[in-house]
């Protein structure tokens, strides 16, 4: 009996480390970026695809490159006519393979090294309580089926609160448009959504496999789909829409809670259901005034290492609780729920963030979640907390080459523990560099090819350390974003809208980007409204908001390259970050796997299967 026993856990555990993620059936994603008096191209190397995979290049349908490319998916055509059309056919075991379809073109440009486009905005007037709407986080999915991205962008009004100030706020709104500027449609959240960067974390992923995005967020009586309709479904089949339950102080701390799955394509209702947990008695959250009940996150996981999954997180300062969704076969379900206040889980109170972040921590196929000082299970248990206490910022990614577990970084608010690097498996701390103040930003990332790994610093002069925690250098002048933007595999700063190159010898930074006539979000927090590989090579692309508001701007890198990788998109931890990026204080994606300038080629391949509903 022993022996069988052993027998099957094996047998459980090597089916889920071979279990295969599914993933988005992405086009080539080519596109030309005008560059002098030619076209700069870029494409995906798609994720199921081989590593020594080539590629054959089309100017209106003839053939340009002499030889096969196979060392990198970027090809400079340095005379071309303007809005020439060019396509890619992929060679796999010596045979060309379909041919792409046309590039998107981008004859814009900004310097001598990127190129830009507009997605045109539809601005929604004032608000009946006097609030001018602005663009805020957006996230992308693709809605149509099409094989490209579309873009979700929410609309926050100027009167949109923090938790903790009392006024009341406008609605919220969320609006979906294709990358050309077509607008899809537009869901009202109602008046009984606070509008604040802490009440409303939204899921734009494909969560039932149907070869296109659904979207999933908090609603509440009043919320109505992207046809106009309120809400009818589950939970929402009885509600009176009638009623505003927020009190004098603008807070909504009574009346029902929902979790809704909208259609992407036509923003429609799918299904409705009770959100867990109900607010029930606000003071057990901390306060009596609704500053700690409201407070959110959420995310997509593999919790089963095959199907997304959709993680919402109610509270981090006291009570911390996640719920699990899935959408499947068109029923909406609660796969587990963790609670700080059930027996067992009382060391998890007060160990979340504003921010959360999804990684396989042990190695087992499946997602964990990491939410700041703690890290739950794919199975809905606690990993391990390492009773920090809540912060605001976060990066996890595999930090150390070779190691068979990743990183944590995070900054702490509280408890002088100023900031820390931990395993993500077992919560083992690699270094902790105490500080008695309030270290509000940090970040974890490899930013100079020169000395190859990664550094960490954060505010308040913690930093710049290197994977050991020693001193190396001075704090780099950006405590904000990191991007792959230039050719190497470290990655740059980007702040407000700038991006710039930093040296750790010469403690100075040159600069690669800056956007002109556009602009970050988030006030001080100066973030991108969204930073993805959406397209091209790996390398990511970065959205601002125009400076007169009416539209999104999307820059991308032409600067060359000698590296070649699969998409991001296609590497299941980055892809997820993509859906939390928009969460409370926005962070920057990671992937799954070690990046830095002493990373191994071929990079690993990623562990996928693509979605075939085409």
């Amino acid at each position: 009996m022993r022996l069988y026993i052993i027998f099957i856990l094996i047998l459980v555990s090597t089916s889920s480390l071979c279990s295969q993620m599914r993933v988005e059936n992405l086009n080539r994603g080519l596109v030309a970026v005008r560059q002098h008096d030619g076209y700069y191209l870029k494409w995906r190397l798609l994720g199921n695809e081989p590593y020594n995979t080539s590629f054959d290049i089309y100017r209106n349908n003839k053939k340009i490159n002499d030889r096969p490319i196979a060392d990198v998916t970027s090809y400079f055509d340095s005379i071309a006519a303007l809005n020439s059309d060019y396509k890619v056919k992929a060679i796999i075991d010596d045979l060309e393979t379909e041919m792409s379809s046309s590039s998107f073109i981008i004859n814009n440009t900004q310097g001598e090294n990127a190129g830009f486009f507009d997605i045109p905005l539809r601005q929604p007037s004032e608000g009946i309580h006097g609030g001018k709407y602005f663009a805020n986080d957006a996230s992308v999915g693709d809605l149509t089926g099409d094989g490209n991205y579309e873009i979700v962008v929410s609309w926050s009004p100027n009167n949109a609160r923090d938790n903790s100030h009392r006024g009341i706020s406008d609605n919220v709104l969320l609006d979906a448009y294709t990358l050309n500027g077509e607008f899809l449609w537009r869901i009202d959240l109602g008046p009984n959504i606070r509008a604040g960067a802490h009440y409303t974390q939204f899921l734009v992923f494909d969560l039932d496999g149907n070869g296109r995005s659904e979207i999933m967020v908090k609603t509440a009586p009043g919320s109505r789909d992207g046809k106009g309709n309120f809400l009818s479904k589950g939970s929402a089949a009885d509600a009176d829409h009638s009623i505003e339950y927020r009190n004098r102080s603008g807070y909504i701390l009574e009346g029902p809670e929902y979790i809704t799955v909208f259609d992407g394509l036509t923003g429609v209702e799918l299904a409705t259901a009770d959100y867990w947990p109900l607010r029930g008695n606000v003071s057990d959250w901390g306060d009596s005034y609704g500053n700690r009940v409201d407070r959110f996150n959420a995310t997509i996981a593999y919790l089963d290492g095959e199907r997304p999954s959709a993680v919402f997180q109610r509270g981090y300062y006291t009570r911390m609780t996640l719920a699990a969704w899935d959408w499947r076969d068109g029923k909406l379900s609660l796969r587990w729920t963790f609670d700080s206040d059930d027996a067992g889980h009382e060391q998890y109170a007060g160990q979340g963030n504003h921010s959360i972040h999804v990684i396989d921590a042990n190695n087992d196929g499946r997602h964990d979640i990491v939410t700041g000082s703690a890290v739950i299970g794919s199975d809905g248990t606690g990993m391990h907390t390492t009773g920090m206490g809540h912060g605001d910022a976060t990066h996890v990614t595999y930090m150390i080459k070779d190691h068979p577990y990743p990183q944590i970084f995070m900054p702490h608010e509280s408890g002088g523990h100023g900031v820390s690097l931990r395993h993500a498996n077992s919560g083992e701390i690699i270094f902790n560099h105490r500080n008695p103040n309030d270290v509000g930003r940090g970040v974890g990332a490899e930013i100079d090819p020169e000395i190859p790994g990664f550094h960490f610093w954060g505010t308040h002069r913690l930093g710049l350390f290197d994977i050991n925690g020693d001193v190396v250098g001075d704090v780099p002048n950006s405590m904000n974003f990191i991007i792959w933007w230039d050719g190497d595999l470290s990655r740059e700063l980007m702040n407000r809208n700038r991006i710039d190159k930093w040296s750790i010898r010469n403690n100075s930074s040159t600069r690669l980007l800056t956007a002109e006539g556009a602009r970050s979000i988030n006030g001080t927090k100066a973030t991108p409204v969204l930073q993805a590989d959406l397209f091209g090579d790996w390398r990511e692309e970065v959205v601002l908001l125009r400076e007169d508001g009416q539209a999104l701007r999307v820059y991308t890198t032409t600067i060359p390259t000698i590296h070649k990788l699969y998409t991001f998109m296609h590497d299941p931890v980055y892809r997820v970050a993509i859906s939390w990026q928009n969460s409370s204080y926005n962070q920057p994606p990671h992937p799954g796997f070690y990046v830095a300038t002493d990373m191994d080629f071929p990079p690993p391949i990623p562990n996928v299967v693509i979605i075939d509903q085409r």
